[in-house]
């Protein structure tokens, strides 16, 4: 019997991309739901993935208070991270691919202190082409990186000797890693070629409210991306309510549809009581094929949610700059 593939998930889009691929390997897949993904432990418990995966469990990597060093220090991290519950005991032989895409998390880490090869997925869709690559810039230029390298202490973003391939959007566009560590997988691609089967399936995990059926509803609407610049650290909450406010008032001159990011926990119904809050826990990316028509427009903050959004006659991009400066 084959072995199944593990998927390591840690937000909604991860999800949802893992989603897609075990349902395209015939289901019977294992998937590790991080706490940071809202509402994780009622989702395993929902039974909505069952089929699709045979192992679903719930990761609490709060649980691991942080790392040890020194003389085999990998050995004791695994061990702590294990006698915390932060998550399942891995059996690294167990499964044919580990596939991660934040590889920086406790859970990341475990993977490396178990010596466990893993496949390093896109965070976002293209995220391997970006130019800003800063954090990988400064991790490989640190004094210790060589250390890291040989197994004295932890390397993120594909570095890690213990990642044996990352994926890309596109692999011959990407200078980060040489060729024989790099494989292309289009998630854009992999999103538009969805099944009406396969659609349905992800609308089941995803959708619990229904939404408009009426195509008019949403010609002549705008949909606002927001996030939590608050949870970021830039700026207060009243600032970013009016911010948001502000950017409404000039782009919306219709029906006002929000969606958030997963861990953006500001009451967006209070402060649009007229608009229609989309469920926080769904990925956008869903919208390109659950919706009867299109935005007229949707707006996002200094967020590359709209790459690869397809659910609006035009995807409006604006800087923090650009936001801060419409509030009155």
């Amino acid at each position: 019997m084959a072995k199944p593939d593990l998927y390591i998930c840690h937000t909604a889009y991860h999800l949802l991309i893992a989603l897609v691929r075990a349902l395209r390997a015939g289901g019977g897949q294992s998937v590790w739901l991080s706490e940071q993904l809202p509402d994780a432990e009622a989702l395993a418990a929902s039974h909505k993935l069952d089929g699709i995966f045979s192992e679903v469990c719930v990761l609490h990597e709060s649980r691991w208070q942080g790392t040890v060093t020194g003389p085999l220090a990998h050995i004791r991290n695994r061990r702590a991270y294990e006698k915390a519950g932060a998550g399942p005991v891995l059996d690294k032989h167990a499964y044919h691919t580990i596939y991660i895409s934040n590889d920086w998390s406790a859970v990341g880490r475990y993977l490396q202190d178990c010596r466990a090869p893993y496949t390093l997925c896109e965070d976002t869709l293209g995220g391997t082409l970006d130019p800003d690559q800063h954090l990988l810039d400064e991790q490989r230029t640190a004094p210790d990186f060589k250390a890291r390298r040989e197994g004295q202490g932890y390397l993120y973003w594909g570095d890690s000797p213990v990642c044996q391939a990352v994926e890309s959007e596109d692999a011959t566009q990407c200078v980060l890693f040489p060729p024989e560590k790099l494989l292309t997988f289009s998630k854009a691609e992999l999103l538009e070629s969805l099944s009406d089967e396969e659609k349905a399936a992800v609308r089941r995990v995803f959708l619990t409210r229904p939404l408009p059926d009426d195509p008019a509803v949403f010609s002549r609407a705008t949909l606002l991306l927001p996030r939590s610049f608050v949870d970021d650290g830039r700026m207060d909450q009243d600032t970013q309510n009016r911010m948001f406010q502000a950017v409404a008032k000039q782009y919306a001159d219709g029906p006002l549809f929000i969606k958030t990011h997963p861990r953006d926990t500001t009451d967006y119904e209070a402060l649009f009581p007229d608009a229609v809050v989309l469920e926080r826990t769904m990925p956008s990316e869903v919208l390109n094929f659950c919706l009867p028509g299109k935005f007229r427009r949707a707006v996002t903050v200094q967020s590359w949610v709209l790459r690869g959004f397809t659910a609006a006659e035009e995807n409006i991009f604006l800087s923090l700059e650009d936001a801060l400066a419409l509030i009155g």
